[in-house]
């Protein structure tokens, strides 16, 4: 058995010695790499240093007994694998699917099936930090405030754990754990320069003392120039491609004797990023701003061999900045249509539409004159509301009628029907979260082990364009997980949250799971479980205004307004219930030493209801739970290492996928393939990988039953020497990701350098 600072590895040595090489993220119910277990032996059951594998039941358990699909990425396979970045290195997970959302220029991660724009269904944590945003509850892969050398390996539970995370985990869970300082190097400086202007930084000291260790780490990195985009041959222009990070981040750690540690972080970032335009407002591309801040404190005590007690706390906050350019019909500002929309968004959309179609150079004549004989009638009082609603399409009230007819009149005496006025308008957001957590592990006796644990969140926003100021709300949470051994070969798991903030009724997600074991490395696994997902903080209180300030001459005689469009939660509030997703999976592990294979598989049946499958825009009219989605498939993988130093990893993914909005099939595929070789030598390293995904299209009618697709390889070749690590690494995108667009196929190249003191 190897024993090491980064945990416990219970297999023999010459599968420990290439263990890198072995693990892929991408296939692995437990990556092989890096065994997240400890040994049968119950006195290392609360060693502080052994890692534990992110489960329904939190507890430290062997691969064959953990009762859940279950990834590793390590350190040295993130190294090995040439990723760049953290999404990246997700597409070697069995299931999940990584794309780049073009308006925001940013990636978004989903396990088998959801809407690009709505990746809300994942928790996402940093050393048991939940770095989800308190306003929408999406994740901004930039903006984690640690650097892909800090990390240590990231977990990732495939499939429904808000048992034991709440109720952001409706589909999984991925953990990003971060280095001990006491593992880092005293010195550490690296660098990389790759295609389309992508370059990276980074640096670390480190000092150690027998008692406490600090590190500080400084990175940074930047992809394309502002102002300059990927060219796209389904988008005019292309697609914005600047993004440009800088941070630091200062951890520490400090022993207090045998049975206590504490372990905390400090760390800021600042992120500038170019953004897409919205055509029928913005009139360039806005640049985001963002300065990002973490506190993070956590304690944990023995109280003695069979019982531990963990504390918890995080503090963070982020300020975006969002500036613009923007531009409308000088009517669309006029308060009394605002009013209007809130009654009657049909009506008003479709005067909207008239508007903005003046504004195109391409718009024919016929059709010009068509709508200005409208408003004019309009303005004259020449047509009455049920004229007016048969000309629409729309219905029309007197009162409404009467409304449109209040606005309109001044604005023909004025002449100012295709009169447009600008200025500068901004999207604004500031988000904080202060989050407790006690967590309470005992082991009762030989068969009974269970951790339970009381939690506070606090989550803030601020925005005047999103939320119409600011909003809080107040979460409390209580757990408890457990682990029942029958007898040798049958071990019971059972897990439940309860959650309630105040606002709603409080919501339980419970889970059942069972593990029979034919040894210590086979074992069939059944679980069963039902997760439910909270309406987040913005679609509770959403209350939108796209104001400009400094506007241009109007007849309207503003300096600063707001567009009549509004989108506010006062309309559905009452109505919105949680999301809902019952699942069950059955699934097999074994591992066979002799020829060193690795075998994990599942299938597994997932159906969600009542969910909120609707973006929130600026003209929502309506919030609500109309969504539902059936998953069932098939995923697995097969690693194998014919010679020493060599491993061969294949997964795949074969799933069908129902739902009543096209929206929640766009990420996703029917199916997915992944091989990967890796070898390492004692000089030289090499990789080579290939990723297909498929999607398949509904001949009926010619609609799209899903628009991701990937087809890409990825290498990297690296060699030590006694000036350093250097490596080349590369991709070819076939069809690139971009979801939303076609793409021409690229090819991206890095190199780089890291050196160690």
């Amino acid at each position: 058995m190897l024993l090491s600072r980064s945990g416990v590895y219970p297999f023999s040595s010459p599968l420990s010695q290439v263990s890198a090489a072995l693990v892929m993220a991408s296939v692995s119910l437990v990556s092989i790499s890096f065994s997240v277990s400890v040994c049968a032996d119950d006195s290392l059951l609360f060693e502080p240093d052994i890692p534990q594998v992110l489960t329904p039941v939190r507890l430290q358990q062997p691969l064959a007994e953990v009762p859940a699909s279950v990834t590793v990425i390590t350190a040295e396979q993130l190294r090995l694998w040439g990723v760049e970045d953290l999404p990246s290195a997700f597409r070697f997970v069995p299931g999940m699917f990584v794309a780049r959302e073009l308006t925001s220029n940013s990636s978004t991660v989903l396990y088998h099936s959801g809407d690009v724009s709505l990746a809300r269904r994942l928790e996402v944590l940093v050393d048991g930090r939940s770095v989800y945003k308190a306003s929408f509850a999406n994740v901004d892969w930039d903006q984690l405030n640690i650097a892909l050398e800090d990390i240590e390996r990231i977990e990732i539970t495939r499939g429904p754990s808000a048992s034991s995370y709440g109720m952001n985990a409706f589909q999984g869970v991925i953990h990003i754990i971060t280095r001990h300082p006491a593992d880092s190097s005293p010195l550490r400086i690296a660098a990389e320069y790759g295609s389309e202007s992508r370059r990276r930084g980074y640096a670390s000291a480190t000092h150690l003392t027998p008692a406490s260790q600090q590190r500080l780490s400084v990175f940074g990195w930047q992809e394309g120039d502002a102002g300059d985009y990927h060219a796209d041959g389904g988008l005019v222009g292309g697609v914005p491609d600047f993004n440009q990070v800088k941070g630091f981040n200062l951890s520490g750690a400090w022993q207090s004797g045998a049975d206590s540690t504490l372990r905390w972080q400090l760390g800021r970032q600042q992120l500038k990023r170019d953004q897409m335009a919205d055509s029928n407002f913005q009139v360039d591309s806005p640049q985001q701003e963002s300065i990002s801040d973490v506190a993070w404190l956590k304690w944990k005590t023995q109280v003695s061999p069979d019982h531990e007690v963990q504390l918890q706390g995080y503090w963070q906050g982020e300020n975006n900045e969002v500036e613009y350019r923007g531009c409308a019909p000088s009517v669309a500002f006029d308060p009394a249509l605002a009013a209007l929309y809130r009654s009657n968004p049909d009506l008003m959309n479709v005067v909207a539409g008239a508007l903005l179609s003046l504004q195109s150079d391409g718009l024919a004549a016929d059709e010009r004159s068509q709508i200005e004989q409208i408003f004019t009638a309009v303005a004259m009082g020449l047509v009455d509301a049920d004229t007016l609603s048969a000309l629409l399409g729309v219905s029309v009230s007197d009162e409404d009628f009467a409304v449109l007819q209040q606005a309109v009149q001044p604005m023909m005496v004025a002449g100012a029907l295709d009169e447009v006025t600008c200025g500068d308008g901004d999207i604004d957001i500031y988000e904080q979260r202060a989050d407790f957590e006690l967590q309470d592990t005992i082991r009762w006796n030989d068969s009974l082990r269970t951790v339970q644990g009381l939690g506070y969140r606090q989550d803030q926003a601020h925005s005047d364009t999103y939320l119409g100021g600011g909003v809080r709300i107040d979460q409390w949470l209580a757990f408890i997980n457990a682990e029942y051994r029958m007898n040798t070969s049958v071990l019971i798991s059972a897990a439940g949250m309860l959650e309630y903030d105040g606002e709603r009724s409080a919501r339980f997600s419970p889970k059942l799971g069972m593990n029979y074991l034919f040894g210590a490395q086979q074992s069939v696994r059944l679980q069963v479980s039902q997760s439910k997902r909270s309406p987040d903080l913005a679609e509770r209180h959403v209350d939108t205004s796209a104001s400009l300030r400094r506007m241009s001459d109007n007849y309207l005689g503003l300096e600063s307004g707001a567009l009549f469009y509004n989108t506010s939660a006062d309309a559905w509030r009452d109505d919105l219930k949680d999301e809902k997703l019952f699942a069950w999976e059955l699934g097999y592990y074994g591992y066979f030493h002799p020829s060193s294979v690795q075998v994990n598989l599942k299938y597994f049946e997932e159906r969600m209801d009542d969910l909120i499958s609707t973006q929130i825009t600026l003209n929502s009219t309506y919030l609500g739970n109309e969504g539902s989605m059936n998953l069932r498939g098939v995923e697995g993988q097969i690693s194998w290492q014919p010679v020493f130093g060599q491993s061969l990893v294949l997964s795949g993914l074969l799933q069908d996928r129902e739902a009543d909005r096209n929206s929640e099939l766009i990420l996703g595929t029917e199916q997915a393939w992944r091989l990967m070789w890796t070898r390492k030598a004692a000089v030289w390293e090499q990789s080579f990988g290939v990723i297909y995904d498929y999607s398949a299209r509904n001949d009926a009618g010619g609609s799209r039953k899903g628009g991701y697709q990937q087809k890409k390889l990825v290498w990297r070749l690296g060699a030590d020497t006694q000036l350093g690590q250097w490596y080349w690494a590369g991709t070819y995108d076939g069809l690139y990701d971009q979801v939303l667009y076609d793409n021409t196929p690229r090819w991206h190249n890095r190199i780089g350098w890291a050196m160690d003191w």
